[in-house]
């Protein structure tokens, strides 16, 4: 009995060397189909362009101090924002907002990080530019940002955020609480 247990195995040892190394291989992933329908098998998860975003901005805007605060206007501001993506976590920003409380305008740009998260991420980000403080001029200024935001259908942009607006040799400290809507190509 074991002389036939012995000889069943070697055949079988023998099947299993001539069978051609191709069948115990994993199925090679196909890369020649519809654009993106690579997904799992090898291919690319996402696309490799970097995508584009504009935003349009509102939100209260008032100042940080007293003297400010009399220039009789709401404490309103609107504003746009055009990003550029580098990657789902990274962002560069060009921005524009006027505040009517106090008549602040300013041009920022800068980087914004995202946390890795879909649909809902938290971002931060630290923007410089130009600001145009009335009866002051023009200044340099830096405008650190926190926000969230929602990216919904891939497309569609949502968020709420909080900027301080700080010229630099001014009197024009501003917050910023605002919301944004806006679309991601």
């Amino acid at each position: 009995m074991n002389r036939l247990a012995g000889l069943w195995g070697i055949a079988l040892g023998v099947v299993c060397v001539m069978i051609p190394d191709e069948a115990w291989a994993q199925r090679r992933g196909r890369t020649d189909g519809p654009e993106r329908s690579e997904y799992g098998r090898g291919g690319y998860s996402r696309r490799s362009e970097p995508h584009v975003s504009l935003t349009f901005d509102w939100g209260a805007g008032f100042a940080a101090e007293k003297s400010r605060l009399d220039s009789g206007g709401p404490p309103l501001f609107v504003g746009g924002t055009l990003s550029f993506w580098g990657a789902d976590w990274y962002q560069f920003d060009v921005s524009g907002n006027y505040v009517l409380q106090n008549g602040l305008a300013n041009v920022l740009v800068g980087p914004r990080l995202r946390t890795y998260g879909f649909p809902l991420s938290f971002n931060v980000g630290l923007k410089a530019g130009g600001f145009f403080v009335p009866d002051e001029g023009v200044r340099f200024g830096i405008s650190p940002q926190v926000g969230v935001d929602f990216l919904a259908r891939r497309h569609l942009l949502l968020g709420l955020g909080y900027a301080l607006d700080v010229p630099i040799a001014s009197h024009g400290i501003t917050n910023r609480i605002f919301m944004n809507i806006g679309f991601r190509l």
